[in-house]
């Protein structure tokens, strides 16, 4: 199994401490079909930062490393097209990595996104059937928009290809080429079978050999559907939330409109309109019920851990917060942009009399995304100055 460097992860096409590559289509020709095949491109660009696919009208099946931790969702759109320029972009508002991904070996590299908007093609149909070794010298295609070769700079066209399968792990399978294989940034990209008639996805390209010839490994859909895919499309289902439950897409709520929070883009709840009243700790609003601000969850927001924070963070004095431009002085809530190490900035209550102030200690796992970032927890005392009063965060 390729081992990847915890820093590569950051890189659209990284490299693995035994020379492999995450895993366009080698040998492969372009593809204006499998419209359910989708980009993942960076935010507010052309750059194509890996691939996925549409496995129900709101959730794309991707890599865990293109998503590293999860919690940086919003850089990325998912991009539906035979080519990144000129794609439709959907937004994308959560991510949700495989609980037991390894960075180290690549194990469990699938990670689950939900898009705001109802997608404009036919997801994929997932592939029922048990991977075994019967398996092994299978053909199946291989699709993506990553380059052709390592030192092409030709992603962002989607390309499809013929790959075979060499061996099948306990939860992975190995594949060579026939002649096609995926390379860089085509990682997140399907597998697919045909069965039943119908092309199914059997697998999600993980990684493969650094000059995309030899073989390639792709994470195994069967083995992860039970325990990590079905329940979040259950627990994502339109009609599954709430009024001020949290949520990704309108439909997703019982009563009305899926609202993005004020103070945080990263968060959306459940609203209804106010003329049968709002629920305990809503306020009308112009638009419908809402959480007064702080909003669950956003900076402000009283947290014990990192669970409970949208960002994954929770300071020392129990506020959700996160890093801050002193500069542009961007933190809400009445909190204010302070040094909490000798590098980092975030978002802290005023100093107060007692004349300390603290870095971040709390990180968790968020009930909408796993965290990876820990924090230590760090007191830097401060001089008096005079009878400053500790302001509390608006509500």
């Amino acid at each position: 199994m390729a081992r990847f460097l915890a820093l590569a992860l950051l890189l659209a096409a990284c490299t693995a401490r035994d020379g492999s590559t995450t895993a366009a289509i080698t040998n492969g020709a372009p593809d204006d079909g499998d419209p359910a095949v989708v980009a993942i491109v960076v935010a507010g660009s052309t750059d194509t930062h890996c691939t996925g696919s549409l496995i129900a009208p709101h959730t794309v099946l991707t890599a865990a490393h293109c998503m590293i931790d999860g919690t940086n969702f919003d850089n990325y759109s998912v991009g539906f097209g035979p080519a990144v320029a000129g794609a439709t972009l959907a937004t994308i508002t959560d991510a949700k990595v495989h609980p037991a991904f390894d960075p180290g070996t690549l194990a469990n590299d699938l990670a689950l996104l939900t898009i705001r908007e109802t997608a404009p093609a036919v997801p994929l149909p997932l592939d029922a059937r048990t991977v075994d070794a019967s398996w092994v010298g299978q053909q199946f295609s291989v699709v993506g928009y990553g380059v052709t070769s390592p030192a092409a700079s030709d992603a962002g066209r989607k390309r499809s290809g013929t790959a075979q399968v060499a061996s099948v792990g306990s939860g992975d399978f190995t594949a060579t080429p026939a002649p096609s294989q995926p390379c860089a940034i085509d990682s997140g990209g399907p597998a697919l079978f045909v069965s039943g008639g119908q092309a199914v996805l059997s697998g999600v390209i993980s990684h493969g050999d650094s000059a995309c010839t030899d073989h390639a490994s792709f994470a195994r859909v069967d083995v992860a559907a039970a325990e990590f895919i079905t329940p979040y499309l259950d627990a994502t289902a339109p009609g599954t939330a709430d009024t001020g439950d949290r949520c990704f897409y309108d439909a997703q709520c019982m009563r009305g409109p899926c609202l993005q929070a004020a103070d945080e883009p990263r968060l959306s709840f459940c609203s209804q309109p106010c003329g049968g009243g709002c629920p305990k700790q809503m306020v009308c609003a112009a638009d419908g019920c809402r959480y007064p601000q702080p909003s669950p969850g956003a900076v402000g927001w009283p947290c014990t851990d990192g669970s409970q924070c949208s960002r994954g963070l929770c300071s020392a004095e129990g506020l959700c917060t996160r890093r801050c431009n002193p500069v542009a002085t961007d933190c809400p809530n009445g909190l204010v942009c302070a040094r909490t190490s000798d590098i980092d900035f975030f978002c802290v209550r005023p100093p107060s009399d007692a004349g300390c102030q603290c870095a971040l200690a709390r990180s968790g796992e968020a009930p909408w995304g796993p965290i990876a970032l820990t924090l230590i927890a760090f007191c830097r005392p401060g001089r008096r100055r005079g009878r400053s009063r500790e302001r509390s965060p608006a509500r």
